[in-house]
């Protein structure tokens, strides 16, 4: 593993520790991931766009995403849930850009009043530790072209762009930012 993944996995030396923790949701909190989740791509607020249906059982299909993988939450000091990523393994049906047997992270997701807190890259962080832990070659996401927030957070944790992969249509026009880390 490379000095840079390893940071990535890690976080910076002496970074303080936060006001939460990232684990594994329990089964009896798969109601309220479903719920973060949705809320967390901003289908809760006011004259938002609502997904399809086949979205909406993805966005709420908590249980399923924890059996194809594991679901994790990042959870504050009460246990209320601030956030949540999907880590599927790659024979899951849940996957679309995972090859060759590369984990991939789906849903990434944090509460519209959590964000801007290092929520995300907690779950990012945990997510390529748990990724290099199964023995995948790599983690792979996607996202939409115009998140510009979260691919900047990509490229910090040593992501790569891969165009070549970019052949699904995003909602909002163009096609779905393909990114890639390997552990090797």
């Amino acid at each position: 593993m490379t000095a840079a993944l390893m940071e990535a996995i890690a976080g910076p030396a002496g970074a303080a520790t936060s006001p939460w923790a990232v684990r594994t949701a329990r089964p009896d909190e798969y109601d309220r991931v479903a719920e973060v989740t949705y809320l967390g791509f901003g289908h809760g607020e006011p004259g938002a766009t609502q997904p399809d249906a086949e979205r909406l059982a993805l966005l709420r299909g908590a249980a399923a995403r924890a059996a194809a993988g594991d679901l994790l939450v990042a959870v504050d000091d009460s246990g209320a849930i601030l956030g949540t990523a999907s880590l599927l393994r790659a024979d899951s049906a849940l996957v679309r850009q995972s090859r060759d047997g590369e984990v991939e992270l789906r849903l990434l997701a944090v509460l519209p009043e959590a964000r801007r807190r290092g929520i995300g890259e907690a779950l990012m962080r945990e997510a390529l530790g748990r990724a290099h832990a199964w023995g995948a070659p790599a983690l792979v996401l996607d996202t939409g072209p115009q998140n510009e927030r979260s691919q900047r957070l990509y490229h910090r944790l040593g992501f790569e762009r891969l165009p070549e992969r970019e052949t699904i249509p995003a909602s909002r026009g163009g096609y779905l930012a393909v990114f890639r880390v390997p552990f090797g």
